[in-house]
């Protein structure tokens, strides 16, 4: 799917879009015909998706648009510019999905064209994928670990987290902090950890899979997300799905997972003092460890598990399909 300017030179994309949108856009229109596709849900959304704006036009099929975070904003922040690609993406479709009340509020301070067929799905966890591995296929010897898993940008504030570990050495000695994932700032925060002294006891195990995911979250301590900005925050809802005290930043759609000091803890962005005083709560309170871990877990039960999820797009779909022409299809077989 050619776009009419890229990378490339004009002089070059120009005319290699315009041979291969109709032979493109042919080959699309082809295929939702073919297979009777009644609803279209694009995720991430990029520029040459614009093609099937226009399938949605031409074949009048159901467009969901479910935007997740980086596709409309940069660090919690609008981008500077929008493609006309995206705004016709988005004008065009019949549904545009969030993962979040406040996502959906900040989408439409930017587009509030787009208030009529905006909504906001949470996004949801599978409980049996994360509770396939159990404590006992882990060493009972294993040191005790605090687990942020997260890429390393600037949006999920590990380097604010680095400097609330470091307030806790006097507290827990023994305790480590472990870190799954990767990005462009690891080389800085592996650079962090040594000047404050907790290279040692800080662990970058770069990017995991979703078994030892499973793992690092069955054998911590604590979960912590430090981020700036989260359009929803998934990682917290599957550390509560496995029954994990979680300590996280209230920001993007995190208070719509977490009560605070019911479900876990809550402290305010970029401030390595409140955060190290969550994580200090959680530590050395029993009683509040165990309880938000275990109201965390039923709250994930009733509301943030995967069929959850599934159910409402499945009645979104209805919904749209029962208002349009393309619900005359029938299924295929």
């Amino acid at each position: 799917m050619q776009l009419p300017f890229g990378e490339r030179h004009p002089l070059v994309s120009l005319p290699v879009f315009l041979l291969l949108f109709p032979i493109t856009l042919y080959q699309l229109v082809r295929l939702l015909r073919r297979r009777r596709i009644q609803v279209v849900n694009l995720h991430f959304l990029e520029d040459d998706f614009f093609y099937f704006a226009v399938c949605r036009r031409v074949l009048r099929t159901v467009l969901v648009n479910s935007v997740h975070g980086s596709d409309i904003f940069l660090v919690g922040k609008p981008k500077v510019k929008y493609s006309r690609a995206l705004r016709f993406l988005l004008g065009a479709a019949d549904l545009v999905v969030t993962p979040s009340r406040q996502y959906q509020t900040a989408l439409l301070d930017l587009f509030p064209s787009l208030k009529e067929k905006t909504t906001f799905i949470h996004n949801g966890v599978d409980l049996a994928e994360l509770q396939s591995c159990s404590r006992e296929t882990v060493k009972r010897n294993q040191d005790r670990y605090i687990l942020c898993i997260a890429g390393h940008n600037e949006n999920k504030g590990v380097d604010v987290l680095l400097h609330a570990f470091k307030e806790l050495q006097e507290l827990a000695p023994s305790l480590q902090l472990i870190l799954a994932g990767d990005g462009p700032l690891r080389g800085q925060l592996e650079a962090l950890a040594t000047s404050l002294g907790i290279a040692e006891r800080t662990k970058f195990v770069g990017f995991q899979d979703r078994t030892q995911v499973a793992k690092l979250l069955q054998n911590c301590e604590i979960f912590v997300l430090p981020s700036r900005a989260e359009s929803f925050g998934i990682a917290v809802a599957e550390a509560l799905a496995c029954k994990k005290p979680v300590v996280a930043t209230a920001v993007g759609g995190i208070p719509e997972i977490i009560e605070d000091g019911r479900t876990g803890i809550l402290v305010e962005p970029d401030n390595p003092g409140r955060l190290a005083e969550g994580l200090a709560a959680v530590l050395t309170d029993t009683v509040l460890r165990q309880t938000i871990a275990a109201n965390g877990y039923k709250t994930v039960v009733q509301r943030f598990c995967h069929n959850h999820t599934g159910a409402a797009y499945e009645a979104a779909f209805a919904e749209l399909l029962e208002s349009s022409p393309a619900g005359v299809y029938t299924h295929s077989e």
